[in-house]
């Protein structure tokens, strides 16, 4: 198992200098690596033969061809290699499902800049009492802030500068890990969401508050955003004002990453396994609505959904994601009667077959985990009862009451800005 900490380090301007320019080196031999692969395709690509058994240009012939290159960390010029074969093998993964997107792009020094190193012969080091950090080809150490202490030898390390200007290292270290996923799991501790714009995720016994953490920034973003296009390109004021626009956006970000750390970390504590919605957000941003900017820039779903499931991996826990395709809010949760009238206005609504009232969230978040129990029963996995203390392979309708009122109150306690 691979664990990754995220440290703000403080390089002094000689650091700066080469760190900028181990950036820039890396970014100018992707792109040029990528040229060539477009330009080589071009050329070839009516001859399959040639154009599969054609030998690339490694980092190394680009060293002789631009001697600038030397000046800079090799292990990061030859980790940029790596990637670029990572997105060409996803880009050819995703052709195979069916999905034409995620072709390579020219990289941009308007975008955040960053660059891989590996750990050869202890060329990476970590000073944790007088808090440096060792990187090759920097004969001085970096000052870093973070209180974190680790044993494990380090992987690799991703350098990397945001737009506001700020410095960070990302360590890579490997652990070891006996846990295996659990294949009995206590039914009170099962629980299923449906994901709502304006309550985040609800459940039968309360909702978990969208935070709406971009819209309460929104004005000042688009202020902002009109005093850097009003000033002139390539001005010191232009990139002043540039700089208070990525901070901004840094300062939303960094809010919506702490809080989604925090919410994750509570279920992935209090329950064995968590049902959620697999969810079609390319289709939800098509139409210019709250619910497209909710999922996308106050709370971030595919964030979100990514952070818990490989907190609950490490607990030995289960994420299950029902299929986009089922109908859990036209779905009667009592009598299973499918309402196919029902539209995303009707919040609320009476089955016409055992006249059920239902709340439309509630009564989704309900078949959403009866759907989750059928699919952890096609998976063998036992699920117990601990009150009548039997083990049970269909769904069932009781919810701990217990749990889900425990996990309340302390994640009310940790996280008083949050109404549940």
């Amino acid at each position: 198992m691979h664990r990754a900490y995220k440290l703000r380090i403080y390089p002094n301007q000689a650091q700066k200098e080469l760190l900028d320019k181990t950036f820039g080196c890396c970014r100018f031999l992707y792109n040029k690596m990528l040229e060539e692969r477009k330009q080589v395709y071009k050329e070839l690509k009516d001859d399959k033969d040639s154009l599969y058994n054609y030998k690339y240009n490694t980092e190394n012939k680009y060293k002789q061809e631009y001697p600038f290159l030397k000046e800079v960390d090799s292990k990061a010029l030859q980790s940029e290699w790596r990637h670029l074969k990572s997105a060409y093998d996803n880009f050819f993964r995703n052709l195979k499902k069916g999905i034409k997107k995620g072709f390579p792009k020219f990289k941009s020094k308007k975008n955040r800049q960053s660059y891989t190193t590996f750990n050869v012969n202890e060329n990476c080091k970590i000073d944790f009492n007088n808090k440096k950090l060792k990187l090759p080809k920097i004969k001085t150490w970096i000052k870093y802030r973070d209180s974190r202490v680790f044993v494990e030898d380090i992987k690799h390390i991703t350098v990397s500068k945001t737009k506001s200007g700020k410095y960070f290292a990302s360590i890579l270290i490997e652990l070891e890990s006996n846990i295996s996923p659990k294949q009995v799991l206590e039914e009170d501790k099962i629980i299923g969401f449906d994901m709502s714009a304006s309550k985040f995720l609800i459940t039968k016994e309360f909702a978990l508050s969208n935070p709406r953490f971009y819209r309460k920034e929104e004005a000042d973003l688009q202020r902002l955003h009109r005093e850097v296009s009003r000033k002139k390109k390539g001005s010191n004021n232009r990139n002043r004002a540039r700089i208070k626009l990525a901070r901004l956006y840094e300062k939303v970000e960094n809010r919506k990453r702490d809080w989604v750390h925090k919410i994750t970390r509570l279920l992935s504590e209090h329950f064995d396994c968590v049902i959620l919605e697999d969810l079609n957000l390319k289709g939800m941003q098509r139409f210019n609505s709250g619910l497209s900017k909710s999922v996308s820039l106050d709370f971030s779903w595919n964030q979100f959904v990514t952070i818990l499931k490989y907190k609950m991996e490490q607990r030995g826990k289960r994420l299950i994601l029902v299929d986009r395709f089922f109908p859990s809010s036209k779905l009667c949760s009592k009598c299973g009667y499918k309402n196919k009238t029902l539209t995303l206005q009707d919040r609320k609504w009476i089955c016409p077959k055992c006249k059920k009232w239902h709340d439309r969230d509630v009564n989704a978040s309900i078949n959403i985990r009866k759907e989750g129990l059928k699919i952890l029963k096609q998976d063998n996995i036992t699920i117990v009862n601990i009150n009548n203390h039997s083990a049970v392979g269909t769904t069932v309708e009781a919810f701990g009451e217990d749990v889900r009122l425990s996990f309340r109150e302390q994640f009310s306690v940790k996280n008083e800005s949050i109404a549940l």
